[in-house]
């Protein structure tokens, strides 16, 4: 028996090495093609995650006597660690095809380099002033796309450093600069598998459940794939929220601050500590996490900063759109009843109704608990992706990592349903499906209100018959 599982543990992974280099063979303007790759990866992480539930559970060995139980309790994690870094390793060599961004970010991490503030040039300017001191200029402005050509950076100084630090090892190539950074997202991926065992410990939760982020195609995908830099974020986030919950007040701070300079997301978690430090210490926590921030963007002020940097942040929330749930239905109302696009207005309201949405989770749960906290944590990212203009599918990183910790699984289906938004990618307009946007909120709100309102529900009445 124990043989036969070993087997069909090593299938599922050849078979989904195979998946993602079949995948990333595949352009984004094959959307039938790759949502087919995406859903049989799917389907892989969820015989994984059987197996692995079974496995530990009947303490399977696959190891040695010799190495059995020396590097985690369950060898169940060995196989999980080794074949998530595996898939990630393969990636290495590949370009990213469903986003270009990586392109702004050897643009930037250059810009640094040669001494100049990636914050008060636009791409469209150096390149029209002739005199780019970026290696492979031409090339990467006229691939990263003229969105971001057009605008001014908005990615916070750390990182801008860790754009620096592999625009530094890479040297003049795009695809040393590209490996690096690869190296720097798997790294942080490993200690989000160390600190997730950590925290699953803590919480008194199986193991087992790191692999629903670790293994989980979205992830792999979207972070190690097409170089994005959430999961760095999200590690930063869980290391402060680890030592919030050990009482390590000192370290949360700087671990949040940090998350904050490389994504300025994680200012949502800020309300929600209140509860759990106390009105006094939250505050001098927040106090802390402002004055570090301050400090990361003082080598990059000038008198232009906060103009530049500001308008380029509110452009997220008052001009783009893309995949969004209830701005959508909002606007569709404005069309009707104004006859004109209301972005405007709804980028001041929405992200007001956000931070009401927060703070009244940050008053009314109990999130001195930390099974709470970590669910407030998650119910606040819900909230402000679904309130969002702009969803690109990598926002979705922090709150499906937070999900792990808790007995929710609507992250992890809104991981899967979120590819359908690549659908824009298909067409030469780039022109969104509607009704494919559409199915998706559906199924992630039917899902999340079926979790949330019966499951809950029906939990609280067996409780209170148990008590009896």
């Amino acid at each position: 028996m124990k043989q036969k599982l070993g087997n069909i543990f090593g299938i599922i992974s050849i078979i989904s090495a195979v998946l993602y280099a079949v995948f990333f063979s595949l352009s984004r303007k094959q959307f039938t093609e790759t949502f087919l790759v995406y859903s049989l990866l799917f389907l892989c992480l969820y015989a994984f995650y059987k197996l692995s539930k079974h496995a530990f559970h009947v303490n399977y060995r696959f190891l040695s006597k010799k190495w059995s139980g020396r590097f985690f309790n369950s060898d169940v994690l060995v196989l999980v660690l080794a074949v998530g870094v595996i898939c990630r390793l393969l990636l290495l060599t590949y370009t990213p095809n469903l986003s270009q961004d990586f392109f702004r970010f050897i643009w930037d991490g250059n810009q640094l380099l040669a001494g100049y503030n990636p914050y008060l040039y636009l791409p469209d300017e150096v390149m029209r002033s002739g005199a780019s001191p970026i290696p492979n200029a031409a090339f990467l402005h006229a691939n990263m796309g003229e969105l971001s050509s057009g605008h001014y950076t908005n990615y916070p100084p750390l990182n801008q450093l860790v754009f620096a630090a592999a625009a530094f090892l890479g040297g003049k190539s795009i695809f040393a600069t590209m490996l690096w950074m690869r190296i720097f997202i798997i790294i942080a991926d490993v200690g989000i598998f160390f600190y997730g065992l950590k925290l699953l410990k803590l919480l008194g939760k199986s193991p087992y459940l790191i692999l629903l982020y670790f293994l989980n195609p979205f992830v792999i995908i979207e972070l190690t794939g097409n170089l994005h830099f959430d999961g760095m974020v999200s590690f930063l986030l869980l290391l402060s929220v680890y030592h919030l919950l050990k009482s390590q007040q000192i370290k949360t701070a700087l671990f949040l601050a940090y998350g904050v300079l490389l994504k300025l997301l994680p200012l949502i978690v800020l309300p929600l500590l209140f509860k759990k430090l106390q009105w006094k210490r939250a505050s001098l926590l927040c106090l802390a996490v402002g004055a570090i921030v301050l400090i990361g963007f003082l080598p990059f002020y000038s008198s232009d900063l906060i103009e530049k940097y500001s308008g380029s942040v509110a452009l997220w929330f008052g001009d783009f759109e893309f995949n969004a749930s209830v701005y959508y239905l909002i606007r569709a109302i404005g069309y009707e009843f104004t006859g004109y696009n209301v972005i405007e207005t709804a980028g001041i309201v929405l992200p007001m109704i956000t931070f009401l949405s927060v703070l009244l989770i940050a008053l009314k749960r109990k999130n001195e608990i930390p099974e709470v906290l970590l669910s407030s944590i998650v119910f606040s990212f819900f909230v402000y992706l679904f309130l969002s203009t702009t969803v690109h599918p990598w926002y979705l990183t922090i709150p499906l990592l937070f999900s792990v910790f808790t007995r929710y699984r609507f992250m992890l289906v809104w991981s899967f349903v979120v590819f359908l938004s690549y659908y824009t990618y298909s067409n030469s307009q780039f022109t969104e499906n509607l009704v494919l946007v559409g199915l998706e909120y559906t199924v992630v709100a039917a899902v999340f209100l079926w979790e949330v309102i019966f499951f809950d529900k029906n939990n609280l009445q067996k409780t209170k018959l148990n008590s009896l």
